[in-house]
């Protein structure tokens, strides 16, 4: 049986702090990226009145916070973010972090993408997914075949897209136009068990290994309860499924994933390999943010016996 991540000690590792009116309504949904010994990290931050903004922290053991930043370090400044930056991930990709975030108006949800070397300055791209609702998208590490490559979740599966460079996909709007006339092209997985029977998504920018591209995804319940599950997608064609966990690796146990904005809810938006560890890091009930773990090498011969 496919062994199940387990709760770092001190979760939450990072909760509301009263004294910031940016973040008093709750600081959740984590994205993460490794670099230089440093896993950084940016989380969803909702104030009083329900907008979105990015805080940043980071950690330097993987489970525990080390520093965190006084202000938002990436707020709405345009009429299609009216709303709020929800929901980030992060990818080092070219030398650099790339952001995929939800981008929340009158609109509806679109996703966003925005760029950054040091986590202090960032660079917004504006919308890059389709004029549609769509949120949870990560962008794969590298290139596949020469192309840029994300996941995203349309009509409650994740759906794959490539794309020629990332200045082609800052001006896609005819491409997606096509995409979703043939939606069935790009198809990855949809919901299939009892606990995502409701929808899949998305949860972290795939990890390249031995074995296939890692991908923690969540899913939604009848119920709508929300857990977390895992995929290996082959390296050279990631819509192929090598391996996919029938059962959950997390799910809502502890009260800070049961109680909160949204009861029931383990999200994860950020993952990363420390010290032959994987640190998976998730949103507790649209109120916290919180780290799981399991042995890296042992997770994944495990999880390549999990048929798709």
């Amino acid at each position: 049986m496919l062994r199940k991540l387990t709760r770092c000690g001190g979760n939450p590792v990072i909760t509301p702090d009263d004294g910031r009116g940016w973040e008093v309504g709750g600081t959740f949904n984590p994205g993460a990226a490794a670099a230089d010994g440093v896993i950084h990290l940016l989380y969803r931050a909702v104030d009083g009145h329900g907008t979105s903004r990015l805080g940043y922290a980071r950690s330097y053991d993987g489970g525990g916070i080390s520093g965190r930043s006084v202000a938002p370090v990436l707020e709405p400044s345009a009429n299609w973010e009216e709303f709020g930056c929800e929901d980030p991930r992060i990818t080092r990709l070219n030398g650099g972090f790339y952001v995929t975030y939800t981008a929340y108006s009158q609109r509806g949800p679109r996703i966003a993408l925005a760029s950054t070397e040091d986590f202090s300055n960032f660079k917004k791209h504006g919308i890059v997914g389709p004029d549609v609702n769509d949120k949870d998208c990560v962008l794969f590490p590298e290139a596949i075949h020469g192309k840029v490559a994300l996941l995203h979740r349309l009509d409650g599966k994740i759906e794959i897209a490539y794309f020629e460079s990332l200045e082609a996909l800052e001006n896609s709007q005819d491409y997606w136009n096509s995409y979703l006339r043939n939606l069935e092209e790009f198809e990855v997985i949809r919901p299939r068990f009892h606990w995502e029977i409701r929808k899949v998504g998305a949860g972290t920018p795939p990890i390249k290994t031995a074995e296939g591209w890692l991908v923690i995804y969540h899913g939604v319940s009848a119920e709508r309860v929300y857990r977390a599950g895992a995929l290996l997608l082959d390296l050279d064609n990631p819509r192929r499924v090598i391996a996919r966990t029938r059962e959950p690796i997390l799910e809502p146990e502890a009260d800070f994933e049961r109680l909160g904005v949204v009861p029931d809810v383990v999200f994860p938006n950020g993952a990363v390999v420390h010290q032959g560890e994987l640190f998976v890091y998730y949103g507790g009930a649209d109120r916290v943010c919180c780290t799981a773990s399991v042995p890296f090498d042992a997770f994944l011969e495990e999880l390549v016996n999990e048929k798709p």
